[in-house]
């Protein structure tokens, strides 16, 4: 390279100035430092007593009351009916257990659903696949309203209502935007290695199984991950649908409704949101690299 660029037959490139490529970083640089203090303020307030916080409700305390964070497991609860058909109360790590076994369930089986058809619309293609693919883009246009009522009572003619089974059902369905993620997906594999196994006797079934899902298997489980994300954080389908299987974020709702002076105070509901957001918060940060580059490449392993 020193060679060439002393005959003239080189030339380093460098990166044009751009005012709008400045001001994009100025503005997630901003942005950055928004949420950066905006958690550590929250931080900062879910450790505060009462009488801290209204002294001075922006200032960094010196007195941490870690007890906060204790209380909230002892403090945050869901008055359900049990099996046995006598009320009783749920805390927050029963909790955990209806947002794991609903989060994990609804986003594996989307996931999956998704995957599946976008594997089908991609691979076969003829007029019944070309609609299928069309609906998709319509229903992600076109926002559907106003079905809430009819799907309560459709559930609760089917007996699936306030049952976890019954939200996985409803989950059943493609018309997301991770179809397209999909889709895209499996139209870069080449055709030539299903015809390959297709030759060697491979059905229709192991086509998909055995060849192009492990393709992108990596993208399977960063869209999994990302619906579970979701899922973690959804209080209104566990609030219509699951009224006594309340999930965290549910009683999380429950507790920032509340009027009871022993925990309806900033401190306490502070601390009682950052509870339920740190498991989701870990799930994130030992994922994200993998969220953004599959996201970004594909999901086609080399």
């Amino acid at each position: 390279m020193q060679l060439l660029a002393h005959r003239g037959l080189y030339r380093s490139k460098k990166t044009p100035f751009s005012a709008f490529g400045v001001i994009i970083g100025i503005l997630l640089i901003l942005y950055v430092l928004g949420i950066m203090i905006l958690f550590l303020w929250s931080f900062s307030t879910a450790l505060k007593t009462t009488d801290n916080f209204d002294r001075d409700p922006l200032g960094w305390t010196k007195s941490w009351a870690w007890t906060n964070f204790a209380d909230v497991f002892t403090k945050m609860k869901v008055q359900v009916t049990g099996n046995d058909g006598k009320r009783h109360m749920l805390y927050l790590d029963q909790m955990f257990l209806y947002s794991l076994l609903y989060a994990g369930g609804s986003a594996l089986i989307q996931t999956l659903t998704t995957a599946t058809m976008a594997y089908m619309t991609s691979t076969y293609r003829n007029w019944f696949s070309r609609i299928l693919h069309n609906i998709v883009i319509v229903t992600l246009i076109l926002p559907i309203v106003g079905n809430t009522a009819s799907m309560l009572q459709v559930m609760n003619d089917l007996h699936l209502y306030d049952h976890l089974y019954g939200a996985y059902i409803m989950k059943i369905g493609f018309n997301n935007i991770y179809y397209l993620i999909f889709y895209a997906a499996f139209s870069k594999i080449p055709k030539d290695y299903r015809e390959s196994a297709r030759i060697d006797g491979a059905n229709l079934l192991q086509l998909y199984t055995r060849i192009s899902f492990p393709m992108v298997s990596s993208l399977f489980w960063t869209v999994f991950l990302l619906l579970f994300i979701g899922y973690w954080n959804d209080y209104q389908t566990p609030l219509l649908f699951l009224p006594d299987k309340p999930t965290a974020a549910l009683g999380l709702y429950y507790f920032l409704q509340s009027t009871d002076p022993v925990f309806a105070n900033p401190p306490m509901k502070v601390a009682a949101g950052i509870c339920v957001f740190i498991p989701i918060f870990i799930v994130f940060l030992i994922f994200r690299n993998r969220i953004m580059q599959d996201l970004n490449e594909g999901g086609i392993k080399g």
